[in-house]
């Protein structure tokens, strides 16, 4: 697990170095403090997006395990980032740049025409597992990484891909959907009593608004390309707000076989073992400390007027928790709101109490 976290902590590092990369090129050649830009500022410019950003990827992210199919987006990615920025392209090395990433991008396409391939064969596979999983999971994230894993092995890619999965599954699949109490189980949601739903009404018109004004204003001042570009990220930020929502709706928190299940939207989960839980209380951390605690994890939702959570339950062992990108962290500590309040700490206490008298 400190494996886990020293990589979680060498992306972050990554993610800064890249940004600093993109932002110091952009600056020098849109912004350009040092004009005129000159031969040499365009190959250094080349020379940090192509060689020395893939460089980067590779030693914080990929380390020992050198992928081809890893690293070809980043090369690509950067050299189209520096064709589109740089003034000009009279340098013939631009020329034999830009056939080699043409050359590239074929040999990627093909590799994924290939590993597509291979995924159309064990779709009814993946497909059987899936069904399977659903009926033992209670939630589509841990079903599908489940089915996928079951069906391809223990992949890195896998989280990455169920957290893709879940933002289309969510976002396009699941509007109809109901949460349905399987047997013998206790539930307790956590978005009916919340103003989590006034707040994402409210980021769904912004984001609308936000999707037309930015694309005619960058359409105009900058290019319709551009324009284009931002638009298609903005509509998946759209999709993320919209599968996030119903991914809330469809996931309450779930206690059965002596665990605690739960999901906040498609944004983190956690499984944690009951006899772990040290003790239960009504929430005396300020929020101060909080927001500077890494192993905690919080089972609340955002709102329009900020509240301290009901419950902070503290464990005797970390829990592992599943983050976004297939980022994983271990967690001492939960934070808990949910609308039956009563309810919730009663079933809580009551399996303390069980656990107290078998010791």
């Amino acid at each position: 697990m400190a494996y886990s976290l020293k990589k979680n902590r060498s992306i972050y590092i990554f993610m800064v170095l890249a940004l600093l990369i993109l932002s110091s090129n952009y600056t020098v050649m849109i912004i350009q403090p040092f004009e005129p830009v000159t031969d040499t500022l365009i190959l250094a410019s080349l020379f940090d997006l192509t060689i020395v950003l893939p460089l980067f990827f590779y030693l914080f992210v990929v380390r020992n395990r050198l992928s081809l199919i890893t690293l070809l987006p980043v090369v690509i990615g950067g050299f189209w980032f520096a064709y589109f920025i740089v003034p000009h392209h009279d340098l013939v090395i631009f020329d034999y740049v830009k056939y080699g990433i043409f050359g590239l991008e074929g040999l990627f396409i093909i590799v994924e025409l290939f590993l597509a391939a291979l995924l159309l064969r064990k779709i009814p596979t993946l497909s059987r597992n899936y069904k399977n999983q659903k009926e033992i999971e209670y939630f589509y994230p841990p079903a599908m990484r489940t089915a996928l894993t079951q069906t391809f092995g223990k992949k890195k890619l896998i989280d990455i891909l169920v957290y893709d999965f879940s933002i289309f599954y969510y976002g396009f699949f699941s509007w109809k959907k109901k949460w349905e109490s399987k047997n013998h189980i206790r539930s307790f949601t956590i978005h009916i009593n919340s103003g989590y739903f006034g707040l994402f009404i409210m980021l769904v018109h912004a984001m609308v608004i936000e999707v037309i004004g930015v694309h005619f204003l960058i359409a105009h001042f900058w290019s319709p390309t551009a324009a284009w570009i931002f638009t298609a990220l903005d509509l998946y930020a759209l999709l993320w707000i919209i599968a996030d929502y119903h991914a809330v709706r469809l996931s309450p928190i779930v206690i059965k076989d002596g665990k605690f299940f739960a999901q906040v939207g498609i944004r983190r989960e956690i499984v944690v073992n009951l006899k772990t839980i040290k003790s239960i209380q009504p929430t005396i951390t300020g929020k101060k400390e909080r927001a500077q605690e890494k192993h905690s994890f919080a089972i609340t939702l955002p709102n329009l007027f900020e509240e301290d959570p009901q419950f902070e339950i503290k464990l005797s062992e970390p829990a592992l928790a599943n983050l976004p990108f297939g980022l994983k962290r271990e967690m001492t500590k939960l934070y808990v709101t949910v609308d039956d309040k009563e309810g919730f700490l009663q079933e809580l206490n009551s399996y303390l109490e069980k656990k107290t008298i078998n010791e």
